[in-house]
């Protein structure tokens, strides 16, 4: 599985779309990148359309986890690695330009953007 099927991509999105109020969906990493492994992982940036920054650990995992239970399924036989991030998180994410933030928008593929209703 050299590149992520559209079937997959499909099926995250409709899963995050059901159950998540999105603003963006990010897949980076060796799928996003065409060097996949046999035992690469999916890696996702889930951006909720939520205008506040998380002001405790709890608050934070609460996000997390209502992301990840919308695609618990999927997990089940694919593993993904998700990162989790409010509209006002993801700014800084990109702000900082860490070498991550700057390797992910460079070469990652955008799955979901709510701006531009688009669909993988």
């Amino acid at each position: 599985m050299k590149m992520l099927k559209n079937q997959i991509k499909q099926e995250i999105l409709k899963k995050l779309t059901d159950h998540v109020n999105l603003y963006k969906v990010i897949l980076f990493g060796s799928y996003a990148y065409g060097n996949p492994v046999t035992d690469s992982d999916i890696d996702l940036i889930v951006v909720t359309d939520d205008d506040y920054i998380p002001n405790t650990y709890a608050e934070n995992m609460r996000n997390y986890l209502r992301v990840s239970s919308a695609i618990r399924d999927i997990k089940k036989s694919i593993p993904i690695d998700l990162i989790v991030h409010t509209r006002p998180m993801y700014d800084k994410f990109v702000q900082m330009g860490s070498m991550f933030s700057k390797e992910v928008l460079k070469k990652g593929e955008i799955l979901y953007e709510k701006n531009n209703r688009g669909m993988a």
